[in-house]
């Protein structure tokens, strides 16, 4: 009898919530889409960064020796050298990626090997600035191994013997796919607990706060129904309408993991396989069970629908900072202490389901958290809504 009862209330629910087109595209919509569209401009924005160092490498060259560094630099394909009249302010302003001046006496010093210093300015706070630093930092390299080689060639010296190590690098996993799974470890744990607090947010707020400003609560507790029954009811309801949004995203992820390897300049794209998907998704389900019942506790105290919200609000905050205490952790070397910590602990777990990692005593530490969060969080639940002073608040 109280299984059916508890079943009625949650079809109520769900047909009450589902009557509003904005929670379709709220919580389904919206969270499909932005995964996709968040990572192909991300990706495209990655391709173009690189496409303008490579295509409009603005440098100044202050070379009043005619160095062969200079004119070696000068012979580069992608190198765009700009006259200034003021290099710090070109750089700062932009108008320059970086600027180099070379010594007058440059050439005659490395002919006698005497160690010649070049200075080079960048903006240190631009991404292109930098990396047109490094690209041209690799050309002064390539020219300097070319000296050096001719000081040996004159010496009858191998130059092989410089290096007596020669290091062929090999990746654990694939090279195309490397930096997409790091920015997902990144980013995804994050996005989806924040997910896990909002996505139960809305129906909380309106089954409890809601249901008081509409007058619906009272008569819904004079029925036969116990009120054990209409919290599962309603628990159950706010636990579907959450994980809906959370495997919205997670759906919204799959297709993103499916996009064309063009947005991320070539380098293959995402690659996760399914197994880690459902993991991830169970992870997120019994996150969104714990706030879920939290919100709904908070909901039936708040005596109006704009106190909820202003009560519940701050959760999102709580999510947040271990998400976010988390986001530079290599999932390769998670310390179990992690494990320990609320919702931190589903963040590390997430980090490294993304990373192909299966630690079954992280798995089982974490789930034995989860299971104890829930209890708690349903316990708290139950007490407000046995509680007489609390439903009738007014």
């Amino acid at each position: 009898m109280k299984n059916n009862i508890s079943f009625l209330v949650f079809k109520k629910e769900l047909k009450d919530t589902f009557r509003d087109r904005k929670t379709i595209i709220v919580s389904i919509l919206i969270p499909l889409l932005i995964f996709p569209i968040m990572f192909y401009f991300m990706g495209k924005s990655m391709n173009s960064t690189s496409k303008k160092i490579e295509n409009n490498l603005k440098i100044a060259i202050i070379d009043e020796g005619d160095s062969n560094l200079g004119k070696f630099l000068k012979e580069q394909k992608d190198i765009k050298v700009k006259e200034s009249s003021n290099i710090a302010s070109d750089v700062k302003e932009g108008k320059l990626l970086m600027a180099l001046e070379i010594p007058k006496d440059f050439d005659s010093s490395v002919g006698m090997e005497i160690q010649e210093k070049v200075i080079v300015t960048y903006d240190n706070s631009s991404q292109q600035s930098q990396k047109a630093m490094d690209k041209v930092n690799d050309y002064i390299n390539q020219y300097t191994q070319k000296v050096v080689a001719e000081r040996l060639a004159e010496r009858d010296i191998d130059p092989t013997i410089l290096t007596p190590i020669q290091i062929e690098t090999k990746t654990s996993v694939k090279e195309s796919e490397g930096t997409s799974k790091l920015i997902l470890s990144l980013l995804l744990p994050m996005l989806l607990l924040i997910y896990c607090v909002t996505g139960p947010m809305a129906a909380a707020v309106d089954q409890g706060a809601g249901e008081k400003e509409r007058g619906t609560l009272e008569p819904l507790l004079t029925t036969r129904a116990s009120r054990l029954s209409l919290l599962w009811g309603k628990f159950f309801a706010i636990t579907f309408l959450g994980f809906m949004t959370t495997a919205a995203s997670i759906g919204g992820l799959i297709i993103a993991t499916r996009q064309s390897s063009e947005a991320f300049g070539g380098k293959g794209g995402l690659s996760i396989d399914m197994t880690s998907i459902f993991l991830v998704g169970i992870v997120a389900l019994l996150v969104t069970m714990v706030f879920g019942a939290l919100e709904l506790s908070i909901s039936i105290y708040a005596r109006s629908f704009k106190e909820a919200q202003t009560y519940i609000t701050p959760l999102m905050v709580l999510a947040f900072i271990p998400a976010y205490g988390t986001y530079m952790i290599d999932a390769k070397n998670i310390d179990l202490f992690y494990f320990h910590i609320p919702l931190a602990n589903a963040a590390c777990l997430m980090k490294e389901f993304i990373a192909g990692i299966f630690n079954y005593t992280h798995i089982a530490t974490t789930l034995i958290w989860m299971v104890v969060y829930i209890i708690a969080a349903l316990l708290f639940a139950r007490y407000m809504f046995s509680k007489e002073e609390v439903i009738f608040r007014a």
